[in-house]
């Protein structure tokens, strides 16, 4: 029997009303576990709350799936999607390095592109060419040209519209939306793509689709643009991505827990905090405890606690509610701009066989329902003993939308899935043992933030609070796990400049390679010199 055991939330006794903390974090996700680590470290033993069971936010693990087979028990460990580093998540890595926190990461080797379409799909490998391309970036996707099944997926639509496709990607070599004002607001990725051949449109659809879970429609393109420049157009090594291990609360949120607790810092689970008011000597927050069977249900015991400093880790809509529920705080918060929590759909599949081909991941596009899937045995030791001792296959996939689709029941979306699986991997057909679908709660943000200062930032209109997140107004080209990671550096660092104690170096990424600098410096040389005219 193959047993994988949850993490058990750390928490503390009752919170003390009279108590005053130098800091309290609100929100327990990867940017909050930051942030409190860092302050922990400095010795500042923050009190950090979380209203959720398990800290983690989109990183925590959720209840198991148990399967039955030949006897056995096996017990499989859901999350919120597939995780893991990317070669540009420096400041993540470095944390976890200092703090002994090192999972035995699996490098992505394989992932392929799958187009349906009139009922035929074909399939050509797209990770590897591009990260290992002997051409520099932003050259490297040239790579893809050389490969046969590649060119075999484009019509001639294609290859005459390649200079315009090229063109319009290296917009992104002239803006970095995150740490400059650009021209972009209100502008989707469909405007980018207008005009496009139709098979690198769908290709280039699906990546995006991929990284930042929205259809072109929903995408600002300044968040497409920042996706581009972080992930891959300035670095080949940008596109290595190691998985982890196993689940995200397992690898590191129960370490990072563990860590707080050690340098002194308080953990109150299924504690929401509802409402901040300011005092003289800093903020007062009120909470309340949250049943963990019934999370809407806030009636349990409730009372206040006070510190000097507030750290704000929330998504989007939660930060939202607790800034424009709060008096003190809702005047300058009705004022923001603040992005939309998008959800999503996980379907995961178990076979008794293995498919025939060997990509561990891909995207897809065409008709599929699914965006992108990844065969779980194939880097997940505990899953590969499965694996190994039955021969089966575990699949997860994921579905981003559009909302139309995503409003449709379970069991339909689950029966599409499944469609979808059989339709690319026929050798399957008759080998489903178990299905499982999941829905992921509207906290997932689309990217659109960038120097904009109607968005909320790590610096905030209230003395006193800083805020931390991936969704959240920073100068700094990161996204996702690495943007968390580096805004709740940014609001540790900012507590820590207040209190006279040393802050923690940032680490920005890698330049960009030779040839793509050169062309960066040269796009905006005539942007600047066209924006001077009159």
């Amino acid at each position: 029997m193959t047993d994988f055991t949850l993490p058990t939330p750390a928490s503390q006794s009752a919170l003390n009303p009279s108590a005053h903390h130098p800091v309290i974090v609100i929100g327990a996700g990867l940017a909050g576990l930051t942030a409190a680590l860092l302050l922990a470290e400095r010795g500042l033993q923050p009190l950090l709350l979380e209203a959720a069971p398990r800290c983690g936010g989109r990183f925590a693990g959720l209840s198991p799936v148990t399967l039955t087979q030949n006897n056995q028990t096996w017990s499989f460990v859901a999350e919120h999607g597939i995780h893991g580093l990317w070669g540009q998540y420096h400041n993540l890595r470095s944390l976890l390095q200092r703090h002994d926190i090192i999972p035995d990461l699996v490098p992505a080797r394989r992932e392929e592109w799958l187009h349906s379409s009139n009922g035929r799909i074909q399939r050509s490998e797209a990770g590897s060419s591009v990260r290992r391309s002997p051409i520099p970036a932003p050259l490297h996707y040239l790579a893809l040209l050389v490969r046969p099944q590649f060119l075999a997926m484009l019509t001639w639509h294609d290859l005459i519209g390649l200079p315009r496709v090229a063109g319009s990607l290296y917009l992104a070599l002239a803006y970095d939306p995150l740490c400059e004002p650009a021209p972009l607001d209100g502008r989707t990725l469909d405007e980018l793509f207008d005009r496009w051949p139709p098979r690198l449109r769908a290709f280039v659809s699906a990546l995006m689709r991929s990284g930042l879970a929205a259809h072109p429609q929903d995408v600002p393109l300044g968040g497409f643009l920042a996706f581009m420049r972080f992930y891959t157009l300035l670095r080949r090594d940008a596109w290595e991505f190691d998985y982890l291990p196993a689940d995200p609360g397992t690898c590191l949120i129960t370490p990072m827990l563990a860590r707080i607790a050690q340098h002194g810092g308080t953990i109150h689970t299924t504690t929401a905090a509802t409402a901040l008011e300011q005092t003289t000597d800093g903020w007062r927050v009120a909470w309340r405890s949250v049943n963990p069977a019934d999370p809407g249900d806030l009636t349990a015991s409730a009372g206040t606690v006070a510190a000097q400093h507030l750290v704000v880790a929330l998504d989007a809509p939660a930060a939202r509610t607790l800034f424009c529920d709060s008096t003190d705080t809702a005047p300058a918060a009705a004022d923001l701009a603040w992005p939309q929590g998008l959800s999503t759909g996980i379907v995961r599949l178990w076979f008794r066989v293995a498919p025939a081909h060997t990509a561990e991941s891909g995207i897809c596009s065409g008709d599929f329902t699914i965006d992108n899937f990844f065969w779980l045995h194939r880097f997940q030791p505990a899953t590969t003993a499965w694996h190994q001792a039955t021969g089966g296959s575990l699949i997860e996939a994921h579905i981003y939308g559009p909302q139309e689709l995503l409003d449709l029941p379970d069991a339909t979306l689950l029966a599409r899935a499944i469609t979808d699986i059989y339709r690319a991997y026929p050798e399957l057909r008759g080998h489903l043992l178990q299905s499982n679908f999941q829905r992921n709660a509207a906290t997932h943000t689309r990217f659109s933030i960038g120097a904009n200062s109607r968005y909320l930032g790590v610096d905030t209109p209230w003395p006193g609070i800083s805020c931390c997140g991936d969704w959240l107004r920073y100068p700094h080209p990161a996204l996702f796990l690495e943007r968390a990671c580096t805004t709740g550096m940014a609001a540790a660092n900012r507590v820590l400049a207040d209190l006279g104690r040393e802050p923690f170096p940032i680490q920005p990424p890698r330049p960009p390679e030779a040839p793509a600098a050169a062309i960066e410096r040269g796009l905006r040389w005539v942007r600047q010199r066209a924006q001077r005219r009159p």
